[in-house]
Order: C-alpha cells, then sequence, then structure tokens
C-alpha cells in the first residue's frame, strides 16, 4: 500500500509540473498596480506563471496583431478589444471597471485653479496622452472639446505620453502643471494633486479583459479570466481607486 501511494504521489507531481502552463498577458500600463496583485493569487492558487507586457493601449493592439502571439489581453478601454472581436482573435471577454479620465493639476500649481476654464486662462503646462498609443489619450481630447476652451486648452499642452504611467511621471516631476490621466492614479495622489470637474458627456472607458485565440493554454487563460471579473478581482481594481460599473 506505501509503494501504491508513493507511486501516486510521484505520478501526481509529475503531472502537477508537467500541466502548469505559462501565459503571456498584455496589459495597459495604467492597470499594472491591481494586475500584478491578482496575478500573484493566481500564480500561488494554480502553479501557472504569467508573463505580462505592459505598454499603451494602442501600442499593445500592435504588438498582437504583429506577433499573433499571447494568452490574454487587458486593456483600460473596450474599443481595442472590439476591435480584434471584428477580426475574431477573441474568444470571450468580459468588463471589469470603469476607466476615467481626468484633469488632475499640482496642488503648488493649482492657486485659483478651480475649474478648466481657470486653467485655459492660466500659464500652465499641459501633459496629455497620445490617442493613438493609450486609450486615455481619447479620453484627453474629449475633456478639452467639452470643456469649451479647446482651443486655449491645447495651446497649453506641452508634452503627449505613450502610456498613463509616463503621463503621471511627467506630472509628479513636475515636468507638466496639469494632465489628463486616470482617475484611479490621481486618486492614489490625491496628497499632491488635485482633480477638476469634468465637463458633462466625458466618456467613461471600461477596463475590459479578453481571452485570445492565439491561446496555447485556453483553459488556464480563462481561469484567469474568470478572477479577474470575479468579486474578488474587481475589488483589486476598486481599492486602487476604479469605479465599479452600474449594474
Amino acid at each position: 500500500m506505501k509503494v501504491s501511494l508513493s507511486l501516486l504521489a510521484l505520478t501526481l507531481g509529475f503531472t502537477a509540473t508537467v500541466s502548469a502552463a505559462e501565459l503571456h498577458l498584455y496589459a495597459g500600463a495604467g492597470l499594472k498596480s491591481p494586475v500584478e496583485k491578482i496575478i500573484k493569487q493566481f500564480e500561488t492558487q494554480t502553479n501557472n506563471k504569467v508573463t505580462v507586457e505592459y505598454a499603451g493601449s494602442g501600442q499593445l493592439l500592435a504588438r498582437y496583431q504583429t506577433t499573433q502571439q499571447g494568452d490574454l489581453y487587458l486593456l483600460g478601454s473596450a474599443d481595442y478589444v472590439e476591435k480584434l472581436q471584428q477580426t475574431g482573435d477573441v474568444i470571450e471577454s468580459a468588463p471589469l471597471v470603469l476607466h476615467i479620465p481626468v484633469m488632475a493639476v499640482r496642488k503648488d500649481k493649482a492657486d485659483g485653479i478651480d475649474s478648466l476654464k481657470a486653467l485655459a486662462e492660466s500659464n500652465l503646462r499641459i501633459g496629455i496622452g497620445d490617442s493613438k498609443a493609450m486609450a486615455l489619450g481619447k479620453g484627453a481630447e474629449k475633456i478639452l472639446a467639452l470643456s469649451g476652451y479647446e482651443k486655449a486648452l491645447n495651446e497649453k499642452v506641452v508634452v503627449k505620453a505613450g502610456t498613463v504611467k509616463q503621463l503621471m511621471l511627467y506630472l509628479l516631476n513636475g515636468d507638466v502643471d496639469a494632465a489628463v490621466v486616470g482617475r484611479s492614479g490621481a486618486w492614489k495622489e490625491k496628497d499632491k494633486l488635485v482633480i477638476l470637474d469634468n465637463p458633462k458627456g466625458t466618456p467613461e472607458e471600461k477596463v475590459t479583459i479578453a481571452t485570445l485565440k492565439t491561446s496555447q493554454h485556453p483553459k488556464e487563460a480563462k481561469q484567469l479570466l474568470d478572477l479577474f471579473k470575479s468579486a474578488e478581482g474587481v475589488k483589486y481594481f476598486t481599492d486602487e481607486g476604479f469605479l465599479p460599473i452600474a449594474q
């Protein structure tokens, strides 16, 4: 009996080893903090490994279209997932939380800056995202257009960043005085930043995850997708300042 149990243990151990999957996840750079926590939990629970490639949403779309490799795709806007759905590259997708752009101003530059109108009339430098490279870049353009002061605000734009993380660094380092960043990022730095009210009609992008048809491990990829969209997974995002999607 002891021999049989030992053989069984060896067999199970060998099975666990050979069945461990290595997944590749494309993820928007502005989502890194909650993503890292979810990945750590997934790897601990399943013994699978996940490599995460972070970049701007547009950059990741181009990367996948070029390589035609990868297991999952997690972006700050559903638009990018929809583009892959149109080409038949998505097996399953799920919205997770809202990714809202906001105009944030450094507190040391915010004296008298209580609105987009005041910002437009100031001499502050503004940073926004490149709309071709990142999800919040389009949101930034929309905020400026809806503000009623688009021309004046655009004249103050001194940089267009490729990722929201890069844009936040510019803002915190003082390379720009104000920037359109994600609400979650601004919320985490609320001791250093003032968030201006958004104009009516500002888009609320949805952070969306998808499993890809190119996945070599579709079962494990679905397990990871299910963890992301679970109440526990969503909480990792809302704890970082993302807003839940209204039911």
